[in-house]
């Protein structure tokens, strides 16, 4: 299966993402062509989708209200400047 993972190369110093098979521990470095070894990435929470939830907490729906506003101005901005809203209308 492939997935987005990160890599660090220990002879240059880069982190990096590659979009590769599951299974791979070590890839070439793009930038030196060392071998970069695999690494865990820090697992990322999606408050969004917590805020919707009975019972979330008011950091979260502060979250939530934050990240809306802010889409609503892009899509305002968006189409006063093109006539439209973008690849996905109303989309959040």
């Amino acid at each position: 299966m492939l997935r987005h993972l990160d890599f660090h190369c220990t002879d240059c110093d880069r982190i990096f993402e590659e979009f590769t098979d599951s299974a791979m521990t070590h890839i070439p470095c793009p930038q030196c062509s060392a071998p970069a070894r695999r690494i865990l990435s820090a697992v990322r929470i999606d408050r969004s989708a917590i805020a919707l939830t009975a019972g979330a907490s008011p950091e979260s729906i502060a979250h939530f209200d934050r990240l809306h506003q802010q889409r609503k101005i892009i899509e305002e901005k968006t189409f006063k400047e093109h006539g439209d809203y973008g690849k996905a209308p109303g989309s959040d």
